[in-house]
């Protein structure tokens, strides 16, 4: 889950929201971050981001977005739902009440079915997160698409040859995915001559 963050005054507090976050310090980092990227969430000081906002929605961008703010005034409010989804007054708001608001959000717009049970891990694969006792767990991208391949493959082996192919790495840097993996708890076995497979998958 990717979030863009247009707000220096509120930094301090956002980084520790449970997704991957990035910052913008002005509004040519904004753009030049969204044509690098495809984010799942803006959140964007409504002061200077509003016309910032205003543009990528122009431009065809329907990324869900929420503004904070230091004004308080019901124009202020009226003007920012006309092309954001909420309107946080900063004066009155706390991180944890935009973290339930994204919630909301993933859970209305997001297929949540697509959640896979490990153990006490919970992995989506469609959002590419995992969980435990309601923590994120990081991990790289190639990590994710290794285990999306092995839960396609359900108790069946998969070659290193094939592994190598489709997700095109080597075999050193297979070999410390499947380690990191390991660590975190997923039964990832290897047999000579054969290949791998993740264990354990209901």
């Amino acid at each position: 889950m990717k979030i863009l963050i247009y707000d220096n005054e509120w930094r301090e507090f956002l980084q520790y929201l449970p997704y991957e976050v990035f910052f913008a310090e002005n509004e040519d980092e904004v753009y030049q971050l969204t044509y690098d990227k495809n984010f799942d969430f803006y959140i964007f000081d409504f002061e200077i981001g509003y016309s910032v906002l205003k543009n990528l929605r122009e431009s065809g961008d329907k990324t869900i977005a929420i503004f904070i703010s230091n004004l308080e005034t019901f124009d202020a409010q009226k003007k920012a739902y006309k092309i954001a989804d909420d309107f946080f007054k900063k004066s009155s708001t706390y991180v944890e009440e935009i973290k339930i608001k994204i919630d909301y959000f993933i859970r209305k717009y997001f297929n949540l079915e697509e959640i896979i049970k490990y153990k006490n891990l919970y992995f989506n694969r469609k959002l590419r997160l995992i969980y435990t006792d309601n923590k994120k767990i990081e991990l790289t991208n190639l990590e994710y698409d290794l285990l999306i391949l092995f839960f396609k493959n359900k108790n069946q082996y998969i070659s290193k040859e094939e592994i190598i192919d489709r997700l095109n790495i080597t075999e050193g840097s297979l070999k410390v995915k499947i380690s990191n993996l390991r660590k975190i708890g997923f039964d990832i076995e290897n047999k000579q001559e054969i290949g791998y497979i993740l264990e354990g998958i209901e």
